[in-house]
């Protein structure tokens, strides 16, 4: 007996905002840039114009408005389709999420396809 479509559910700590700016990703003396999607506290999701292998441990650059200090973070590449990646902060300090909870005040959540 065939069944409908799958409906997968995603759960995340937090919503994803939609912001775009620019990125820096650093990863094994290779310095890739891009723009990012989405922010969240906990991870971001971004457009790198190279290739960075899934679980790879990098770190991501970026600046927030409003926001007087780069923001350097170490992250894993958890998803990647073509040049869209995610990246799942590993630790964020909470100056750092506290700017990131001030910088997407206001901005709209990223809708999450659930099929």
């Amino acid at each position: 007996m065939r069944r409908g479509p799958e409906i997968h559910r995603i759960v995340r700590r937090h919503h994803r905002y939609l912001l775009d700016i620019r990125v820096v990703v650093k990863s094994g003396g290779t310095t890739l840039h891009g723009r990012t999607k989405n922010l969240a506290e906990g991870g971001m999701g971004a457009t790198i114009a190279g290739e960075i292998p899934l679980r790879s441990i990098v770190e991501v650059q970026f600046r927030l408005p409003e926001y007087p200090d780069l923001v350097a973070l170490r992250a894993e590449v958890r998803y990647r389709q073509g040049f869209q990646y995610g990246f799942f902060f590993i630790s964020v300090g909470e100056r750092e999420a506290e700017a990131i909870r001030n910088a997407v005040r206001g901005l709209p959540i990223e809708e999450i396809d659930q099929t």
